[in-house]
């Protein structure tokens, strides 16, 4: 008989950014690994640069410890992103003063898709934040973290049964949300 391996719980993103705060160095490569490529390609859609993207993220990352010591975060990967995305803007805003805050650069062709897509995931988020909470962890461990139905259960507590509820019933309360209030709104 074959021994398996039994998974190893990996600390919550949230986990990772309180140890990285009280200065422990190591979760810094845990959320590297994580978030690198995510944060990368944030940078790319806005500034069009690969090496302009590269040095962003990794100046984002130099200073996480000093930003996660001055902000009380709760939700790690929408914190992240939205520090990438104003740090973007202001590297754009600092080559055209015209560039609006909540835009990309006007020279972008596909400005207004950008633009939606943005606005459709701070909606996503918004949405996931207003589900009841058993509702918004299984969501985001298994969607955003994407982990399986038993990573899920063994990071809550809930039973497999439970997880795959919650999934059902937060995907149809997010359909319900996004649909009633739109991702522009």
């Amino acid at each position: 008989m074959f021994l398996r391996r039994t998974p190893t719980l990996q600390p919550s993103d949230e986990e990772l950014a309180a140890r990285l705060r009280s200065g422990d160095r190591p979760p810094a490569g845990l959320l590297w690994d994580r978030y690198a490529h995510l944060l990368f390609g944030v940078a790319m859609k806005y500034l069009r640069d690969g090496e302009a993207a590269k040095d962003l993220v990794m100046e984002l990352f130099e200073e996480l410890p000093a930003l996660l010591a001055k902000h009380d975060v709760r939700a790690f990967r929408p914190w992240v992103h939205a520090v990438a995305r104003n740090r973007c803007l202001m590297a754009l805003r600092k080559k055209d003063p015209s560039v609006a805050l909540n835009t990309h650069h006007p020279a972008a062709p596909d400005n207004q898709d950008a633009v939606l897509h943005e606005a459709t995931l701070q909606a996503l988020e918004a949405a996931i934040s207003s589900l009841p909470e058993g509702q918004q962890r299984c969501i985001r461990a298994f969607y955003l973290e994407r982990n399986s139905y038993q990573q899920v259960a063994g990071r809550t507590g809930f039973s497999v049964g439970q997880v795959r509820s919650h999934l059902q019933n937060g995907r149809r309360n997010l359909r319900n949300i996004l649909q009633h209030h739109g991702p522009g709104q």
